[in-house]
């Protein structure tokens, strides 16, 4: 009685709060899958997102797609012209550059306090998604272009980090990684068609991994940041290095 008095003095019925709860799960739908869509690099970078072009590829009604672009925008994961609509941000050197370098400090730190504090159930967690990363990786020739793969290794890199205590670095980790998504795709289109590339970019992870499972921090530090580092240069297309203070990548001729 006491839930359907409070609906009565909101103004709102059973019907209406079943429509905003179905309005609500819609635009979860659509910005689940246009975002999958941006980091598979389905959607291309400049491509203008009109509304009834979402409508006819995603089925979805266009006020649950104007509320996922606006939550996509406002993590930057789309830009939002005033007038004109939606847009597929551009993929800039500079700015994935600048991700990476923040990776650097962020990620190093959530896993050097991971380290410091590991248990047994963060080395099995660990293990395991490396294990699904290894079966994803049997798929097929070009696993790296599939949704296995990509899942496996957003779960690998979480569990990396899971044992940091700290919050905020967790949740910055977190957005930096999505945020990075749009451009390592670009890794797995030129590493999938390169045997010896695919090899070392799960080898990368293993590396990674053992030396975190040694409580080795500061060589399971220096691996991810090499394994950061091959991704902006099979990115970039041109070398970088890491600058004397450890903390960022610079272009050679930047030092």
């Amino acid at each position: 009685m006491f839930l359907v008095a409070r609906s009565s003095r909101n103004g709102r019925g059973p019907d209406d709060m079943s429509r905003i709860e179905g309005v609500i799960s819609r635009s979860s739908e659509a910005y689940e899958r246009i975002r999958e869509d941006l980091i598979a690099g389905i959607l291309l970078p400049g491509t203008k997102l009109a509304i009834s072009d979402l409508q006819e590829r995603y089925g979805l009604g266009a006020m649950p797609l104007r509320e996922a672009l606006n939550r996509l925008s406002a993590e930057q994961f789309v830009l939002k012209y005033d007038q004109r609509g939606f847009a597929v941000p551009p993929l800039d050197a500079s700015e994935f550059l600048e991700i990476q370098n923040a990776r650097i400090v962020v990620d190093t730190a959530a896993l050097r306090e991971t380290i410091a504090s590991e248990t047994r159930d963060w080395e099995d967690r660990l293990v395991l998604a490396y294990h699904h990363l290894t079966k994803a990786s049997k798929l097929s020739p070009d696993y790296l272009l599939s949704a296995e793969w990509s899942h496996s290794h957003t779960a690998f890199h979480k569990e990396l980090i899971s044992g940091c205590k700290n919050n905020w670095l967790l949740m910055f980790a977190d957005q930096l990684f999505k945020q990075s998504q749009r451009y390592r795709v670009r890794r797995r289109q030129i590493d999938a068609e390169d045997p010896p590339r695919r090899a070392n970019l799960l080898e990368e992870h293993r590396a990674i991994m053992d030396a975190a499972i040694e409580g080795d921090a500061e060589t399971a530090t220096a691996r991810l940041i090499e394994h950061y580092r091959r991704s902006v240069e099979t990115v970039l297309g041109e070398p970088v290095e890491l600058c004397s203070s450890h903390l960022r990548f610079c272009r050679p001729q930047e030092k």
